[in-house]
């Protein structure tokens, strides 16, 4: 724990961000009660389960950030970059899950919504204080 707490405060927010929005993707996002008989649908419905493969995918980058990994991501591919846009892709499909899977909304699509707002906000902070550029469309990567 001396360790997690060692860590700059936008990866500790993704990181632990993260694995509460895998605990919460479990729970009920749709419910319905009728008759003392509960039914419900987790975020692992539909478009949902890529929102779910995301924040794995978020969950494992970061591990191998910590872990300080090398890997050749080419010339315009940074780790910061990778981890912004993991964020922002699970921030973009959480949203499209929450607002497909509108009936009978529960209370853990909520958390997953705020949790995703938050870890994109702390992944835009830390890519911002570590100098990610995004790439613009149509240009060349620098010459090697």
């Amino acid at each position: 724990m001396d360790r997690f707490t060692k860590l700059p405060r936008e990866m500790q927010v993704i990181l632990a961000g993260g694995v509460l929005y895998l605990i919460f993707s479990f729970l009920d996002w749709q419910q319905v009660s009728f008759l003392n008989v509960t039914a419900g649908r987790s975020e692992w419905h539909g478009v949902g389960i890529i929102a779910g493969l995301l924040v794995i995918a978020l969950l494992v980058w970061e591990a191998l950030r910590l872990m300080q990994v090398k890997m050749n991501l080419g010339a315009i591919l940074t780790p910061g970059l990778v981890s912004v846009s993991l964020a922002l892709l699970l921030l973009l499909f959480t949203v499209i899950t929450f607002f497909s899977h509108n009936e009978a909304r529960h209370w853990p699509a909520w958390i997953g919504l705020i949790l995703s707002i938050v870890i994109a906000l702390a992944a835009l902070a830390r890519a911002r204080a570590e100098g990610v550029q995004m790439p613009r469309a149509g240009s060349t990567p620098p010459a090697s």
